[in-house]
């Protein structure tokens, strides 16, 4: 699945301005999201399912989907965009679901209720008007759900190993944090007490760029990085350049030990002038317990989302 940053909220109101002129549009598509309630506590992901029925033509066959978690003032705090998964096709429904998340290396959200909001907009981002969805919010973005934000608990988190350099500023309501890796680098479960699946997207670097050069291992012949897991058989191979997700099925750790993820990739990144050496970098995690997403126990998943990825500054 592809991934497209929100755009400003101004940005959208002004593309929409001209689909609002002449009276109200007409849906281009009809919308079933599941669940309407969504427990979201801090360093933890739940999956929220979609179901479209496209009822017109677009000029865009793979427009972008944007979902907003709204505060009470109605500002967006998180967002969870992404493309349409497949070519837009009047009359042929699509499935598929969607990770909402507060990530382990962002700043928690405050407790509270929040408003889940969708819409849909294209290229010259046009919003389109959806049916089958809750009241307007926007222009064309429509309310889907409440979110509930628990006050904070000891809930699983992340404890990264000394390979990974400090987190950094994401720079969108998407990607608050991430945090860079060299060749191989640990990252253990702490408060873990059930079985559950690890959640991540990681970036894989393109190989071209003025900032660095891409030195792969001997024999290889693409950027790649392996999760595996130490609780159970998950695992997943990341391969290509662009943004990856990846769910690791974790079996309850052993008596007084813990579950831990290994991540090696086959490069590294060598800067152009001066800096430290990295590779791949992790742009979000979250824990999914046990029944709170798909089950525990499957091995492995990993998907290509498909995305370039900006290219990375030079090594810091």
């Amino acid at each position: 699945m592809k991934i497209k940053r929100a755009l400003p909220p101004i940005a959208f109101a002004v593309a929409s301005l001209a689909a609002g002129c002449g009276g109200k549009a007409t849906p281009v598509a009809r919308v079933e999201v599941n669940p309407h309630q969504v427990r979201l506590p801090f360093s933890q992901a739940q999956t929220l399912h979609l179901t479209w029925t496209p009822t017109a033509a677009l000029d865009d066959d793979q427009p972008t989907v944007f979902i907003h978690l709204l505060d009470d003032r109605r500002k967006v705090a998180r967002t969870f965009d992404h493309a349409f998964p497949q070519h837009w096709r009047e009359g042929t429904p699509v499935s598929y679901d969607v990770k909402l998340y507060q990530s382990a290396m962002a700043p928690p959200l405050p407790a509270g209720k929040y408003e889940l909001t969708l819409g849909l907009y294209g290229k010259d981002r046009k919003r389109w008007a959806l049916d089958g969805l809750g009241e307007p919010v926007g222009r064309d973005e429509y309310k889907v759900a409440e979110v509930e934000a628990p006050a904070q608990r000891p809930n699983p988190r992340f404890a990264f190993s000394n390979a990974w350099q400090p987190a950094e500023a994401g720079g969108d309501r998407q990607v608050l944090a991430r945090r860079w890796m060299a060749e191989r680098a640990v990252i253990r479960l702490v408060n873990q007490r059930g079985p559950g699946t690890v959640w991540m997207v990681v970036q894989v670097p393109e190989t071209k760029s003025s900032d660095y050069k891409v030195v792969l291992d001997p024999g290889a012949t693409e950027p790649s990085v392996m999760a595996v897991g130490s609780c159970g058989h998950g695992e997943a191979n990341l391969t290509g350049s662009g943004l990856h997700d990846a769910e690791l099925a974790m079996e309850a750790p052993p008596p007084g030990g813990f579950c831990r993820v290994l991540l090696t990739s086959n490069f590294v990144l060598e800067p152009s002038i001066a800096g430290r050496k990295r590779s791949v970098s992790l742009e979000n995690i979250a824990w999914v317990p046990a029944g709170g997403g798909r089950k525990a126990g499957g091995g492995r998943r990993a998907r290509h989302q498909g995305q370039k990825p900006a290219a990375p500054a030079a090594p810091q």
